[in-house]
């Protein structure tokens, strides 16, 4: 078999996972076409994919590179508040994945849902209002028993928020301390802006809290040049690993092959090689012993 340089970095990156424990804190996965598992946009639009991301993907991915485990999100724009599709891949493949689904936080039987989907097997929730900049439901009173029950039954809590909306987050926070909290994507940091730095600092305040993480992830999304290894994001990188510590940052990709924005040895390669800043502890940290402290996962 001919050796060519991309099988070798693929395997060079399969190689170094292997020697230690990585995890992939936020994976999105979808079928197409399966009647089992239809399409509900929350929205009430017909939005379809251009190729289908199944977990089967994602199990071959992890093979390939020697990711332990993978924390499946469902994705809003496809099943919306119906998570049939993830309790079907904890059922299985029960030793690779922990979920967090999704249910509509401002339905008055939020808690109900949420009750119902952990005894499905779920161990979170994932909110998203990043898609309503404008709304306050957040910290509304009235979603203080959908709190109360994650207390209860200790639910994580991921958050797809822009940096505006951190206040918000971070009253509730302080209300119901709980909860695990999950900031994904570094807090989407707007580099379009003149000066992303006055919003995005309000991400910092929520350092104060220990049950809060960030995830460390998705720089091609943040990137304004697009161009590996963006390297225009650095600096919100690096600001947030000050601020936070390595101890409270984890790390997680987007999607399966064939669809992923960036492929699995990139990935890996940004974050040993690129954020240099991080020391070997750092990495270990980052890419596989923090989520210890968030989920529970199969055998660990």
């Amino acid at each position: 078999m001919q050796i060519t340089r991309r099988t070798f970095v693929a395997g060079a990156g399969a190689l170094a996972a292997k020697k230690r424990l990585v995890i992939d804190t936020h994976l999105e996965v979808w079928t197409l076409d399966d009647p089992r598992f239809p399409f509900h946009n929350p929205d009430g639009r017909n939005v379809r994919p251009k190729m289908a991301a199944p977990v089967e993907n994602q199990v071959e991915v992890m093979r390939e590179f020697g990711i332990k485990y993978a924390v499946l999100i469902n994705p809003r724009p496809y099943y919306g508040w119906d998570n049939t599709y993830f309790v079907y891949c904890l059922k299985t493949y029960p030793n690779l994945f922990v979920v967090q689904g999704l249910i509509d936080p401002e339905n008055p039987n939020a808690a109900e849902r949420l009750r119902y989907w952990m005894e499905q097997g779920l161990q979170g929730m994932r909110f998203e209002p990043i898609y309503h900049p404008r709304s306050t439901w957040l910290n509304a009173r009235d979603q203080y028993p959908l709190w109360r029950e994650a207390e209860r039954l200790g639910a994580v809590f991921n958050y797809y928020i822009l940096p505006h909306q951190m206040p918000m987050l971070e009253e509730m926070a302080g209300r119901f301390p709980g909860v695990k909290i999950v900031v994904d994507h570094l807090g989407k940091p707007d580099l379009k802006l003149p000066d992303p730095w006055p919003e995005f600092r309000r991400l910092f305040r929520l350092k104060r809290f220990p049950q809060v993480w960030v995830s460390a992830s998705e720089p091609y999304e943040l990137s304004i040049t697009k161009d590996y290894p963006y390297r225009d994001t650095y600096p919100f990188f690096k600001a947030v690993y000050e601020e936070f510590g390595a101890g409270k940052l984890i790390w997680g990709t987007g999607y399966p092959r064939p669809r992923w924005e960036l492929p699995m040895d990139k990935e890996l390669e940004f974050v040993d090689r690129h954020l240099d800043f991080y020391t070997a502890r750092d990495r270990e940290l980052l890419l596989g012993e923090n989520a210890l402290r968030i989920w529970k996962f199969p055998d660990a």
